[in-house]
């Protein structure tokens, strides 16, 4: 098969991709913003042009490899790389930052506060094309692992090897309870007190699950003996599960609004609970392009600038 692949046109491999990751036509085709009848003639391009091999059967509602595709894959993943890549270093000889990069995070990592990050580097550079991927944890370094994303923000600092974390910014956790809440009039409560209360909290092996495991831990409460009313990875759902009634929620400072209606944060004992976060990029050498682009702006005094103006504190 080698001796096709050096013929492909890499908008068919880049489509191809697409609908393997996105699982359908019709999801492939919203992410590229293209119809999905013009996502199938793309992908029928490929399969001309390799033959009339079938690279996708039906599997239910999903469109899943074949063995073909499943072959294709690891060549396709180069050859837009390469691309890709070749595209920067020219439009970087004409001093341009252009292309195209994916960042993820998770939902508790960045959901709120990557896009305004994201806004003021796709100023400084609006020839980039930005895709934000909102995952668990494992997920976003599996995709690391497979390129498929440049850098991921997460809660933990990572030990797979091939993989280097930076420090990024930290952050308290507060402890929101409805509005009225007899614990809002309290002053330096107990944290074995949560054993009392019903808890909304993230999924369990989530990192942020285990911050507020360990935190909690070192001042004499397990999480194992505490009523949990609700479990999600979403922060907005858990602040909106406090505001209803249903459970005390630990969130990250940033995410509870100036004027925050119907919760209130409980003045828990001890020092503050911290969130860090870390920015997690494939150990490379020789990293240049879009990838590298982003990164050197995540970690400059600006983006440090937006990160302090959202009350974080951000590594020099």
């Amino acid at each position: 098969m080698l001796h096709f692949v050096f013929m492909l046109n890499t908008f068919h491999l880049q489509t191809f991709l697409t609908v393997v990751e996105a699982g359908n036509y019709s999801l492939a085709a919203t992410t590229l913003h293209m119809t999905q009848p013009a996502v199938s003639q793309q992908i029928h391009a490929l399969e001309e042009q390799l033959g009339g091999t079938r690279l996708f059967r039906r599997v239910g509602q999903r469109m899943v490899p074949t063995h073909a595709g499943e072959e294709l894959l690891a060549s396709a993943r180069e050859l837009v790389r390469i691309s890709d890549r070749a595209q920067q270093n020219i439009l970087a000889l004409r001093g341009q930052v252009a292309g195209r990069v994916a960042v993820g995070c998770t939902h508790s990592s960045g959901e709120r506060l990557l896009p305004r990050l994201l806004a003021a580097f796709h100023e400084q550079f609006p020839a980039v094309a930005l895709e934000l991927q909102i995952a668990p944890a494992e997920a976003l370094l599996d995709a690391l692992a497979a390129r498929s994303v440049a850098l991921v923000l997460i809660e933990e600092p990572q030990r797979r090897r091939g993989l280097e974390a930076t420090p990024f910014g930290s952050e308290p956790l507060v402890l929101l309870a409805p509005s009225g809440h007899p614990l809002l009039k309290q002053e330096q409560v107990p944290p074995g007190v949560l054993r009392e209360q019903p808890l909304a909290l993230p999924r369990p092996g989530s990192p942020l699950r285990r911050v507020i495991e360990e935190a909690l831990r070192r001042r004499g409460a397990l999480v194992a003996d505490m009523s949990t009313a609700l479990e999600s990875d979403s922060v907005t759902a858990l602040m909106q599960a406090t505001r209803a009634g249903l459970g005390l929620a630990f969130v990250p400072r940033s995410c509870v609004p100036t004027r925050s209606e119907g919760v209130g944060v409980v003045d828990l004992a001890g020092q503050p609970i911290m969130l860090d976060w870390f920015l997690v990029r494939a150990r490379e050498r020789g990293a240049a392009g879009v990838a590298q682009s982003l990164h050197d702006f995540l970690t400059s005094p600006r983006a440090r600038t937006i990160l302090t103006r959202a009350g974080i504190s951000a590594p020099a």
